[in-house]
């Protein structure tokens, strides 16, 4: 089937990127499930009372168990939160966490590079407890951020270095990886099974640090007293829950004065094109969230 595809301003994503949100926030509320905006999300709802103005995109995280259970939940939904909004799993893409994308809508990542096709979506990580700052919780967090890069390098990296731009050792890389890293989920399996054995011993409540263990983050390691509640957060006109102590949380993930904006060399945009899959798709969307 032809797909006519209809080009999507950055206000048009955002407003979808908002959606996303808002269905992902009645789903979690409807089952009992916690989550808190994340990142460049959270400064903006903290800076902006809504996105950044140069952003395109959403960051979520969870509580390691809630993560699980919103796993486990949608399965049994093949997939989907809502009629439209489908959850991507980490064995099904390049990414070591979940995503939530609109099917009406095509986003194309890396367009100059290997192009990929997804949804407008919203990026979900999972937060875990870590016991302490250890040389082996350290050695967990490079671990796990590991077997997640063996992922990518397998799904994406090694076609994107096959391409004639790239210098002669990527592209041996990429030639060996073809035949000696066939497979990742093997990754991905390992990756979380070391994350539930982690979990199970330690405790999200039992543990002093939080971080987004997907991405072996021990450099962001946050005290876990961030997230002993929460507090709502204003965010383009809704409310949303965020980090109880999300000032000392965002000065974990970041360094200086986040109420700051950045210099404009280092406001961050992704290298994307977003498309509508059709102009009357466009129409029905509008007609339906703008009632």
């Amino acid at each position: 089937m032809i797909v006519e595809r209809v080009s999507m301003t950055l206000d048009e994503q955002k407003f979808v990127m908002l959606n996303i949100l808002k269905e992902f926030a009645y789903f979690c509320d409807q089952h009992g499930l916690m989550y808190y905006l994340d990142a460049g999300t959270l400064i903006g709802a903290v800076r902006h009372k809504g996105f950044i103005p140069w952003d395109d995109d959403i960051d979520i995280n969870m509580p390691q168990v809630d993560y699980d259970r919103f796993i486990a939940l949608t399965k049994k939904q093949s997939g989907y939160i809502s009629e439209h909004l489908q959850v991507e799993y980490p064995e099904d893409t390049i990414y070591p966490f979940l995503k939530i994308s609109d099917d009406r809508t095509i986003l194309v990542e890396f367009p100059n590079k290997n192009p990929m096709e997804v949804g407008v979506y919203m990026d979900v990580f999972p937060k875990y407890g870590i016991k302490d700052k250890s040389w082996k919780s350290k050695l967990l967090c490079n671990t796990t951020n590991v077997l997640g890069l063996i992922h990518w390098f397998n799904k994406y990296s090694i076609y994107a270095w096959m391409r004639p731009e790239h210098n002669i050792l990527k592209r041996l890389i990429a030639f060996v990886g073809q035949y000696t890293v066939k497979d990742s989920i093997w990754a991905v399996k390992v990756q979380s099974w070391i994350m539930h054995r982690y979990a199970k011993r330690n405790s999200l409540s039992a543990c002093q640090f939080v971080t987004t263990l997907t991405n072996g983050e021990y450099h962001k390691l946050a005290p876990k007293e961030c997230f002993d509640g929460f507090q709502w957060l204003e965010f383009e006109g809704c409310r949303f829950k965020g980090p109880k102590d999300f000032d000392t949380y965002l000065h974990c993930l970041y360094k200086g004065d986040y109420m700051q904006l950045p210099p404009v060399e280092k406001r961050y945009h992704h290298a994307t094109e977003v498309y509508w899959k059709s102009d009357d798709i466009k129409c029905a969307y509008f007609e339906k969230y703008k009632k």
